[in-house]
């Protein structure tokens, strides 16, 4: 049986963004913060997580930057699926 552990994206600066004029679709570019990358790597820390099998991911810089951390703590592969959307 398949076992699914979701995890949130950590915080995103959307405030250069707006400043860019980036609207809609545009936000999708919104990095992570300093305390989403905390967020990140405290997620990783997670001990369930140790059974997990893979990271997948949206395409979103917010949530491929999360998977990235939480890939790098742990050592577990990543894959983007590009139809992943909010």
């Amino acid at each position: 049986m398949a076992i699914f552990y979701l995890v949130r994206h950590g915080e995103a600066v959307y405030d250069h963004m707006l400043e860019s004029g980036f609207w809609g679709f545009g936000r999708d570019f919104a990095p992570l913060s300093p305390k989403g990358k905390q967020q990140a790597e405290m997620a990783a820390r997670d001990i369930r997580l140790k059974s997990a099998e893979i990271i997948v991911s949206s395409p979103y810089t917010r949530a491929l930057q999360t998977a990235q951390i939480i890939s790098k703590e742990t050592g577990i592969d990543e894959e983007v699926d590009i139809d992943l959307h909010e």
